[in-house]
């Protein structure tokens, strides 16, 4: 069986869950026999290792790199890729990495991963929104496979799509365990001088980091604990507004961008992770606070009821006074906290790459 996976979702990103999810699977296919992988980066600097997996089994098509993540890059890696197309002969299985088809792909069967439908429910949040969800609509339409992340991501693909249920599958991600050191904790004990709370990732509207400042601010934790929020780039001016306007300046610290490292630590580290977004498709950070140990508060809305079973507490992020209430309760509930490290840990270690390469790779052979 011969499978190609495309430049997209390197090209606009070096690092996040999409890349890594791909570079899982090629991992995975470079281990079974009778499986051979071509892989497309084009320009990047993706932080994954793809070249450590090159093999007489997996192929790597990788330039060096010049340009920054973004349109740039994109278009650049596409044309290079509608160069290279003619040389891959017809595929068994061409997996695309984001939204869109290669026309010059030649491919018995096309096989996509659908992540979320944010844009489709948040569609002020997103620029270029006409385009993508054009491209979204005739990605499903084209599709022989279409692998959903989780039941909840399905449901939203069918709502929003008019897609044939049967050519649907819920194959779930795996986790990958976050390195530690001690350079990366003495940092982050630079860092961050008090007991933390942590956030971690994006900001955009929809992962409702305002609405975890107004909660940290309503609980008053700000007396002993600090906000860490890990990633998702400096903080806005409109976000440093409403920090000195609910009076947390002193309390808030943003580190921009961080190794895998010093995440570890983060995590290992946090009192309590919070993870309020207002609605995701799968849900990675909630998953690695819990592979450590560090109990989490999250919403119950969208696939984390689904991925993150009982192992956290839950609130609703649209009654105002939940998150405040859930917050003082996992604070002072020692026996609480305990039982959700335990249950966290167990929950966690349910989602491997195996298993999400043996039920993809399952997949792929039906398609043939």
């Amino acid at each position: 069986m011969h499978v190609f996976y495309d430049h997209q979702v390197f090209s606009l990103q070096n690092a996040g869950g999409g890349s890594r999810y791909f570079y899982e699977l090629v991992r995975y296919l470079s281990g079974i026999s009778g499986i051979r992988t071509d892989v497309l980066l084009g320009s990047n600097e993706t932080v994954h290792d793809f070249r450590a997996l090159a093999s007489r089994q997996v192929r790597v098509r990788s330039f060096g790199n010049t340009l920054h993540p973004g349109a740039r890059r994109y278009f650049v890696n596409e044309l290079l890729g509608s160069c290279l197309s003619p040389f891959l002969g017809k595929v068994d299985v061409y997996h695309p990495t984001h939204h869109r088809i290669m026309p010059a792909v030649r491919a018995r069967r096309i096989v996509v991963t659908h992540h979320d439908c944010t844009q489709e429910r948040f569609p002020h949040v997103f620029r270029y929104l006409k385009r993508v969800l054009a491209a979204k609509k005739l990605l499903y339409e084209r599709a022989d496979s279409i692998i959903c992340v989780s039941e909840s991501s399905r449901k939203d693909l069918l709502h929003y799509y008019a897609v044939d249920e049967a050519k649907t599958t819920v194959v779930h991600h795996g986790l990958s365990p976050l390195p530690r050191s001690q350079a990366a904790a003495a940092e982050l004990r630079q860092a961050v001088r008090r007991p933390y709370v942590l956030y971690v990732g994006s900001r955009a509207e929809y992962k409702n980091f305002t609405g975890l400042l107004q909660a940290f601010h309503e609980a008053k934790l700000s007396a002993d604990f600090d906000l860490l929020a890990v990633g998702g780039g400096v903080l806005t001016t409109a976000e440093k507004a409403m920090i000195a306007g609910l009076g947390l300046t002193q309390s808030i610290v943003c580190l921009p961008r961080v190794s895998d490292e010093f995440l570890g630590e983060c995590y290992a580290g946090a009192r309590l992770f919070v993870y309020p977004s207002l609605w995701e498709g799968f849900g990675i950070p909630p998953l690695e606070a819990m592979a450590v140990g560090c109990p989490v508060v999250a919403a119950n809305t969208g696939s984390i009821p689904e991925v993150c079973r009982d192992a956290p507490l839950y609130f609703d992020p649209y009654e105002p006074n939940s998150l405040v209430c859930t917050l003082l309760q996992a604070m002072n509930d020692e026996t609480g906290r305990h039982r959700a490290i335990k249950r966290g840990k167990e929950v966690a270690a349910y989602y491997t790459w195996k298993g999400c390469g043996d039920r993809t790779l399952a997949l792929y052979r039906q398609c043939q």
